[in-house]
């Protein structure tokens, strides 16, 4: 699984995210958050020809509502190595005599799951739909609208889909969680943490896994940070010793996480400093250092938002993935 989605550097709260995903879980059965379910997203290959860019966008947001209304994650708002891809044949076209004349299309449109990275193909159905429209673009919207999205078929293929991802990620468990060490020791935390906590709940076994493995890699990525900080925080007090450099070292130590390994340092620069300007206008710095002081109390309220930071992290990521869906039609 070697696609690389460029996750940024400085995301810090998927540890969090995750442990409260965990425990919602517990308190709110039924109710689970899209980074933890199986996710698939929908994908209009360039194979579908002579379709108005409109059409196929109405195409993503049709599949979107059939992956949706199967249980599966946040399908227009993810990137994943599963996709659902469309092939579109039009039966037939014709001009509907009126005034104003109109254009009525047929179509037969097949949906393909399956494992978009490694080019295997899970399953396949075609559905038919029939639209009129003043002309050749709103026709084929039309006949996409009455595409439904609850179709039997469609629900059979999704639900061959789940079957199979938790196959793959059960059989590739080992081999995820290696990956995701690989990138935490290039001091891609941010990559691993995706990557472990990517993994659905659904895999049971695997899922357990990863998250014992996320700890370990948060706590590695905070006690970088820290170090890199701190020495920040450090250089920008010596370069000034005065008000301004300590509200800039000040900025930087309110970045850091209490649980990191350095953060004993971090309580006696900020000692240090306010020592260094007990001359100065000791309110200003007090209520800077009061920040400092308050960070647990910030953590709390990381935790009681954390579903939605995770869910947000997740559907920022970019999306422009090449998938490999030769062979598939």
């Amino acid at each position: 699984m070697k696609i690389k989605f460029n996750i940024s550097i400085l995301s810090t709260l998927i540890l969090m995210a995750c442990a409260s995903f965990t425990l919602g879980a517990q308190n709110n059965m039924g109710k689970v958050d899209d980074l933890g379910r199986i996710a698939i997203v929908p994908y209009v290959t360039d194979q579908v020809e002579n379709f108005p860019e409109i059409a196929k966008n109405n195409l993503r947001s049709k599949m979107a509502q059939i992956l949706t209304k199967n249980g599966i994650a946040g399908s227009a708002g993810f990137s994943s190595q599963f996709i659902m891809v469309p092939n579109v044949s039009v039966l037939s076209k014709d001009v509907v005599a009126g005034a104003p004349p109109k254009v009525a299309v047929n179509l037969e449109v097949a949906f393909f799951v399956g494992d978009g990275v490694n080019g295997v193909k899970y399953g396949s159905t075609a559905v038919y739909a029939k639209g009129v429209g003043s002309n050749e673009t709103k026709a084929y919207v039309a006949a996409l609208r009455n595409i439904s999205s609850s179709n039997k078929e469609l629900a059979n293929l999704v639900e061959t889909a789940k079957s199979r991802i938790v196959e793959y990620y059960n059989d590739n468990c080992d081999f995820i969680l290696k990956e995701a060490e690989s990138m935490a020791a290039q001091n891609d935390y941010d990559q691993a943490l995706y990557t472990l906590s990517s993994v659905p709940q659904v895999t049971k076994d695997c899922f357990n896994k990863a998250q014992d493995k996320i700890g370990a890699v948060y706590q590695d990525k905070i006690d970088r940070e820290c170090d890199i900080l701190l020495n920040q925080a450090t250089n920008a007090w010596n370069s000034g010793q005065d008000l301004a450099a300590a509200e800039k070292a000040a900025r930087l130590m309110n970045q850091i996480e209490p649980e990191s390994s350095c953060y004993a340092k971090v309580k006696s620069l900020s000692r240090t400093i306010k020592a260094g300007v007990k001359d100065v206008n000791n309110k200003e710095w007090a209520l800077l250092n009061k920040q400092l002081e308050s960070i647990t109390e910030i953590e709390k309220n990381r935790l009681a938002n954390s579903r939605e930071i995770a869910l947000a992290y997740a559907k920022n990521q970019p999306k422009t993935v090449t998938y490999n869906v030769r062979g598939w039609w």
